[in-house]
This record gives structure tokens, sequence and C-alpha cells, in this order.
């Protein structure tokens, strides 16, 4: 549902702003009127619905190429590659789960999206980003994920469980991306919607530095690399960890100026938009021993109508 009221204020905002109109408002239009009517008329999408699949334990890492993930992972397990339902994760969320109860599943996720975009359909939702939040690195640091994970996996050893980490998504929070790439936004306007407060960012996202060219390609990709070595680090522990068929995967991909139709250039990972890079995610299968999985009604949790009021208030509902 497209915020009206939100576009006009930035536009009030930003009306005399040369910059804004050429790599904001510009771009915007170019995927409202071109490329998501391109893609979701004459392009043949089709992908993966991962609660159909057979897994017990689903790591999601966001934002993970599958090119990227081959290059870095060497564990065991079988790597192959799926299309995604979604090129970004509101609509990966929407599509995969926003339709069905899965009440033999957790979710356990240091993404806001989580909040924003479901009407709790699971059995379980733990919020990490609400008790772990790291406000020196604007984003959840993977190994407060991996420990959430591995304690619902002991709560609940009934229950399918999903771990969303926000790693390689930026912001970037290892060494090189942190000191050498200067201040840019992390995950705070997703936290601010599932909060109810002021959705935006204090500083431009990563994407868009790049198609200014603050920031250039090598640059995002060793940050980028770098996020992704960290957070497998910790999926390496997880994997370790469990003895049930577990798959690790992503709910998109990412572009980096990469062509659209009619020759537009598309940075990072827009909805609607269902480039082959983009949707092209890793599926790694490691084990094959599955748990007795048994559906039960969702856990009572204080915060579900608050989480129902800002849905509603956000216009999801």
């Amino acid at each position: 549902m497209m915020d009206y009221s939100s576009i006009k204020k930035r536009i009030l905002k930003n009306w005399n702003d040369i910059e804004w109109w050429r790599y904001v408002a510009y771009p915007f239009a170019v995927r409202k009127l071109i490329l998501q009517p391109y893609y979701q008329n004459l392009s043949d999408h089709t992908g993966v619905h991962i609660m159909d699949e057979e897994w017990d334990n689903l790591i999601i890492l966001d934002g993970c190429r599958y090119d990227m993930f081959e290059e870095m992972y060497s564990g065991p397990g079988e790597l192959t590659s799926i299309r995604s339902l979604g090129s970004a994760t509101p609509e990966f969320l929407r599509k995969n789960f926003g339709r069905n109860e899965y009440h033999d599943t957790v979710y356990v996720t240091a993404n806001p999206q989580v909040s924003v975009h479901l009407d709790d359909p699971f059995h379980d939702v733990i919020s990490v980003w609400e008790t772990s939040w790291d406000n020196e690195l604007n984003t959840v640091h993977p190994e407060a994920i991996s420990e959430a994970t591995i304690k619902a996996h002991q709560r609940y050893p009934n229950k399918r469980i999903i771990s969303h980490f926000i790693q390689p998504h930026y912001p970037f929070i290892g060494e090189y991306g942190r000191l050498q790439l200067g201040t840019q936004a992390g995950v705070e306007l997703s936290k601010r919607m599932a909060n109810d407060e002021h959705a935006e960012s204090d500083d431009d996202h990563a994407w868009l530095q790049l198609s200014k060219g603050i920031l250039r390609e090598d640059e995002l990709k060793k940050a980028y690399y770098e996020n992704l070595q960290l957070a497998l680090q910790y999926v390496n522990e997880l994997v370790d960890c469990f003895d049930e068929r577990t798959v690790v995967t992503s709910d998109h991909g990412n572009l980096y100026g990469q062509r659209g139709p009619l020759g537009f250039s598309v940075y990072g990972h827009p909805n609607g938009v269902y480039h082959e890079d983009l949707i092209t995610v890793p599926w790694l299968v490691v084990g094959e021993e599955s748990k007795r999985i048994i559906s039960e009604p969702p856990k009572k949790r204080e915060v579900s109508e608050n989480i129902n009021e800002r849905l509603t208030h956000l216009g999801y509902k």
C-alpha cells in the first residue's frame, strides 16, 4: 500500500533539492511506473514457497546473493540456489507467511520488518531487535540472534525454528565497513516503523551512496563480504549445534547498478523487481534427521495488541 501522505511530505520537504529529485524521486518513479509493471505483468516470476519445503530449522541471511554465499561458505551441506518469492524483505514476508497460519513455527528475528508486515501467523515470535538492539552499531549483532535462536531451539523442541539475521544487510559492522566507509543508515527506519515512530533514516543508505558515487562498488562489496563473514561465524555455530535438517537461505539478493528493462540501472533490492541477480538466493541443506513437529495455539504475548495497532496505523491491515 502506497503511503501518499508520506510521499507528499517528502516532496514538500525536498522540492528545491536537485540531488533528491535525481537520486531519490526519479528512481522511485522509474521503479513504480516502469520496472514493477514490467516484472509483474511481462516477466515469468515463480519462486519457492519456503514453508512448503522440508526443513526443521531455517536460517535467513538478509540480503545475501547466491554468488556471494557460494564464494564465502566452506562448511558442510549441499548448496543449490532457489528463486525467492520477493525481491525485498516486506514482499518476501508477505508472500511466504502472510496468507496462512503456521502454529508449528517459532520465528526468531533481528529484523523489525517481521513485526511491521506480519499479523502474528506463528506459534511465537521472538523479536531480538526489541531486546538486543545495539545503538552504536544501529542494528542487531549476529551474536545476539544466534544466542536467541539456540534458546528458542531448546525451549521449543517440537517446533520449526526460523532464525532471521540482519547481516549481511547494511549497516556494515565489520572493521573495514565501520572505519573506512563513513556514516551510513542502519536499520533504524524499520525499527521506527515497528515502534510507530517517524519512519526515516538518519543518513543515506549504502545503495543510495553507491548510486551517488559517494561509495565505489568495490568498497561496498568489501564491506558486504565482511558483514557476511561475521554472520557466517554464528551460522556455523548454529549448524554445528543442530542435529535436525537445517537450511540456510536468504530473503533476497542485491543489485550494484545492473541494468533492468530499457537499460535502467537498479541498486539495492526494490520491491517487485524480479531481476535474476536479485531473486536468486542460496539454499544450503545440512543434516537429514527430523524432529517431531507439533502445531499448537499461538503463545500469548503482551505485545500482540500493540503490534496490531501499529499495523493498522501503518495501513498494513
